[in-house]
């Protein structure tokens, strides 16, 4: 069996809350990227961890930190979410600096499967609109 470690997108973990449930749904049905392991008994997730947040162009090197606990636990592949995939500005660099840094290890775009490009972008508009409320504070009470 594969040992997989998934990575997924700190603001859909922690400002929309999820769950990683399609991504693990897919995990144990061998669905979407996983179905890649049915030849070595499938995948076991041994660990799920969240990108290190936009970093800026100049500190990528923070999930170098994250991604080594991954490595720890053993896995022999690491997948970019779906919403990695979908939404990240940072995923092609975050790749680039992990296979350097960890060249025994493969690294896989995807995880559950993909919803059609229409839905997709009703999903990406949900997103946006959430992200991206407007938070009042006191200052704005002040002000009125």
């Amino acid at each position: 069996m594969a040992r997989i470690g998934i990575i997924t997108c700190s603001n859909m973990t922690n400002d929309m809350a999820c769950s990683s449930f399609g991504c693990l749904q897919d995990s144990h049905t061998g669905k979407g990227k996983f179905a890649q392991y049915a030849d070595r008994g499938g995948a076991q997730v041994v660990g799920i961890i969240s990108c290190s947040g936009c970093p800026t162009l100049i500190a990528p090197e923070k999930i170098v930190r994250r991604v080594r606990t991954l490595v720890a636990s053993g896995v022999d592949a690491i997948h970019f979410a779906y919403c990695m995939e979908r939404i990240c500005p940072f995923k092609k660099k975050y790749r680039s600096l992990l296979q350097k840094e960890f060249p025994k290890i493969e690294f896989v775009s995807g995880t559950h499967e993909m919803p059609d490009e229409g839905h997709a972008a009703e999903i990406d508009q949900f997103v946006k609109k959430a992200l991206c409320q407007q938070n009042l504070s006191m200052a704005d009470v002040f002000g009125k």
